[in-house]
């Protein structure tokens, strides 16, 4: 983020020193420059939102997974505890 604040105020420096400072075609060169820096610091932005809200889908799909995990586990024991369940049952009935 801080080198987004950085390009931004970059770019509005040679905007405003090419304004002041400078003629004709150094002018437009100094605009198109100021314009170039712009245009990294939009996209700096866009890349910025971008990789959150991957991050953000990625702590997600990681919550899920930990949550079909436990899911599984309890299932394990579940299951587990009605076998131990049967057998008591089946030599209850024996005796």
């Amino acid at each position: 983020m801080k080198i987004c604040i950085f390009t931004f105020a970059i770019s509005l420096l040679s905007a405003v020193y090419s304004y002041k400072f400078l003629n004709g075609n150094l002018l437009l060169t100094g605009i198109f420059f100021a314009g170039v820096l712009f245009g990294i610091f939009l996209m700096m932005i866009k890349i910025n939102s971008k990789n959150n809200r991957i991050d953000s889908y990625k702590r997600e799909l990681e919550k899920e997974s930990v949550s079909s995990d436990e899911a599984a586990a309890k299932v394990k024991v579940l299951e587990s505890k009605i076998q131990v369940l049967e057998k008591a049952l089946e030599n209850a009935l024996k005796k």
